[in-house]
């Protein structure tokens, strides 16, 4: 299987890092993004590095594969195509944040969709390290996070949470914080 990491921005644009494994200068890899019926969607042609996936859909299940090629550059020698990695899942999914009344209190909803049954929900204080577990929570239903570490959410200060759909390899990070009263 080749490396790969997928991505997902708070505005629910995908990005699929490959990381080059070949010691093979000419190595290339294919790229298809598949639906949840199996169908291809998308295909990208790259040689390592970031595709940037943008006709998906928002709140949907795809797969991804991956397949190295070579392109011979002396006519001894044969051009390479590998086969298709196994399909590896992961959603596009757009969380809805709100506050809950006039307190510091967050709501996030999370989506339906097809194939997915439960997100889990952690909460940090660093963009990249630490994270709790707050809560699963099914498919079409919400959080509110009133607290954080048994202490009230702060005014002023930023929580990150990130979320990870039950199927697929990829979370969706995001950042609340409340501004200073007026």
């Amino acid at each position: 299987s080749i490396p790969a990491k997928v991505e997902t921005s708070s505005s629910g644009d995908i990005f699929i890092t490959v990381k080059n494994i070949s010691d093979d200068y000419r190595a290339d890899y294919d790229m298809r993004v598949l639906n949840n019926k199996g169908n291809v969607v998308e295909v990208s042609e790259q040689n390592g590095g970031i595709t940037y996936f943008s006709y998906l859909k928002k709140n949907r299940l795809y797969y991804y594969q991956i397949r190295e090629t070579r392109t011979s550059a002396y006519p001894w020698e044969e051009d390479f195509t590998g086969e298709w990695t196994k399909k590896v899942p992961f959603v596009i999914a757009q969380y809805q944040l709100s506050q809950v009344g006039t307190g510091r209190k967050v709501r996030i909803k999370m989506p339906k969709i097809s194939g997915v049954k439960s997100y889990k929900v952690y909460m940090s204080y660093k963009k990249d390290r630490a994270w709790k577990k707050l809560k699963t929570v099914k498919a079409g239903k919400s959080i509110v996070v009133s607290k954080f570490r048994g202490k009230a959410l702060a005014r002023n200060k930023k929580y990150y949470y990130k979320i990870v759909p039950s199927k697929g390899v990829n979370a969706t990070i995001g950042v609340i914080r409340f501004s200073k009263k007026k």
